[in-house]
């Protein structure tokens, strides 16, 4: 066996190389700060020391979030591989990533528990259990993940950001505020600190504030991934709740039209944003083409839940009414299959009110969406971003002419946060 180092979180780490250790310990920054080097650093620690297992499991990691899926699972096995004869550390790292990359959901994330209950500092395979558990809709999980955790890494800005963000999903705010502030404080670099304050501000109703923040504390955090475009948005998303309507949509084009992307975060952020529009009565028009295309090849393809209905929105409101009815008989054919328990009461629901808004058939969209509202929450997604199902609903109110259902709904929208949408929508009850 090759000797033994720790790496920066003090973990046993399998390698006899110091240029080894220094690259790695880079890559796993990056990773949790979302860097895009992040890849090239985990390389350059395997180049150094082909055994290093954990860096394969970084490659991996890195391979997947940017949904180059046979990458990640040739990495993956790497990792398992050359983990076999090294320590418990090293092992339950590899394995509870490789289980990931293969798709093996529920097995990763026991392996992903198991290992953290004994070695609670190893924070890439937390961040990894984190966000499984943020596209499942288990923000209480999450927060006390974070909070049973923090000790272990005590001022570590990484856990602190994400302790942040669970505490805002849990309409925390005051506290969330401060935690989020504290790991900014600690690390300027923190992009997922960033995107807690980004989520806290807005759910404070503090649109300018976070408008003037957003920015210089985005432009801190160096090399990011593509995970800057979710950053900036949120702050499209701030100024359209703040009624400025076309400079979102003038930032939409910016980040999201020029070079239109298909990875699932660039994707369902910007169909979110042209819908969102779309409900703000904006002529989309043409803008959608390039979506529609993008969702027309993906929509086969096993992915996330939330992402598959900004699918739906994209056909639907491209008028690409062949493969929107192509993609919801998938997803019927889905439902004997389904492990989820989601799919048939949930899923198909919400894919057909999608439908039914984009043709004009408001009341049917209400039958669709509405009985299924409670359980929106575990297709993943923040509030934030569920909003848009919440939108939808009670705009298809209105154009309905439901004044009963739509005064309920915005009684309940207007009590958790107030922006433009939901003052507009009053200003029409008001009438």
């Amino acid at each position: 066996m090759a000797a033994m180092m720790t790496d920066a979180y003090d973990l046993p780490l399998t390698t006899a190389s110091p240029a080894a250790r220094e690259r790695y310990d880079a890559g796993t920054r990056g990773l949790l700060g979302w860097k895009a080097s992040a890849l090239e650093s985990f390389d350059a620690a395997t180049a150094a020391d082909p055994a290093l297992a954990v860096a394969h499991a970084g490659a991996a990691v890195c391979h997947f979030l940017d949904e180059r899926f046979d990458e990640a699972r040739a990495a993956g096995e790497r990792a398992r591989a050359a983990a076999a004869g090294q320590s418990a550390r090293e092992r339950g790292h590899a394995e509870s990533i490789a289980l990931l990359v293969t798709g093996k959901v529920g097995d990763a994330e026991r392996a992903m528990r198991e290992h953290l209950g004994g070695f609670p500092r190893d924070l890439s395979i937390l961040q990894r259990l984190y966000i499984l558990w943020f596209w499942q809709g288990r923000f209480p999980e999450m927060l006390a993940l974070t909070s049973s955790h923090a000790r272990f890494s005590p001022g570590d800005s990484f856990i602190v950001g994400m302790h942040a963000f669970a505490l805002e999903q849990a309409d925390r705010c005051d506290e969330a505020i401060r935690v989020a502030q504290a790991a900014l404080t600690a690390n300027p670099d923190d992009a997922w600190a960033v995107h807690a304050l980004a989520h806290t501000l807005y759910e404070m109703e503090a649109y300018d504030t976070a408008i003037r923040r957003l920015p210089p504390a985005t432009h801190a955090c160096q090399d990011l991934n593509w995970f800057r475009n979710h950053l900036y948005w949120h702050l499209a998303l701030l100024h359209l709740a703040a009624g400025d309507e076309a400079r979102a949509s003038d930032m939409c084009r910016q980040a999201f039209e020029r070079e239109p992307s298909s990875i699932a975060g660039n994707l369902h952020d910007s169909i979110s944003l042209l819908w969102r529009l779309g409900l703000a009565r904006h002529d989309i028009g043409a803008r959608w083409a390039p979506f529609v295309t993008i969702a027309r090849e993906r929509y086969p393809k096993i992915g996330l839940l939330y992402h598959q209905t900004h699918l739906a929105m994209a056909l639907a409101a491209g008028g690409d009414w062949e493969h929107a009815e192509k993609q919801l008989e998938s997803y019927r054919g889905k439902v004997s299959r389904d492990r989820t328990g989601l799919i048939g009461p949930v899923v198909i629901p919400l894919l057909e009110g999608i439908g039914a808004f984009a043709r004009g058939d408001y009341a049917r969209a209400i039958e669709r969406l509405e009985p299924g509202r409670d359980r929106w929450v575990h297709l993943g997604g923040s509030r934030a971003q569920r909003d848009v199902f919440t939108d939808t609903l009670l705009e298809a109110c209105f154009r309905a002419g439901d004044a009963e259902r739509a005064e309920r709904l915005l009684a309940e929208r207007v009590a958790r946060r107030r922006d433009h949408f939901s003052l507009t929508a009053n200003g029409r009850r008001a009438r």
